[in-house]
């Protein structure tokens, strides 16, 4: 099994509330993840992923938390990144901006340790 990657960006929005990025994944949803590439680091393979697969400009968000997650037994690095309203994201048609509360929900169903509650 190929080494994973995961995280999500949380975007503030100008009336001061906060959503996250997630994948939506048949009916159930997910923190966006990326197979680490050969000869990269793990956060190269998802700034990567996130600059290929949503268009984010990187220089506009900054990491804000890394946790290093287990479920079922694997390593699974946790980045959140943050960014304003103001940043052009383009999402593909299989992932959202959803309240805070979906990341509870994502965090409840999955068997992970160690990350942080928003």
């Amino acid at each position: 099994m190929k080494k994973q990657v995961s995280g999500t960006i949380m975007l503030h929005l100008n009336n001061g509330s906060k959503c996250f990025l997630v994948h939506n994944v048949g009916k159930a949803k997910e923190f966006a993840k990326t197979e680490v590439e050969p000869g990269k680091t793990v956060l190269a393979s998802f700034l990567n992923f996130l600059k290929k697969q949503l268009q984010v400009d990187v220089n506009e968000i900054s990491l804000v938390e890394l946790t290093n997650t287990q479920s079922a037994g694997v390593s699974l690095p946790l980045y959140v990144f943050e960014a304003t309203e103001n940043v052009h994201i383009e999402l593909p048609s299989d992932y959202a901006w959803e309240a805070p509360e979906s990341v509870r929900e994502i965090l409840g169903n999955v068997p992970i340790e160690g990350v942080p509650l928003f």
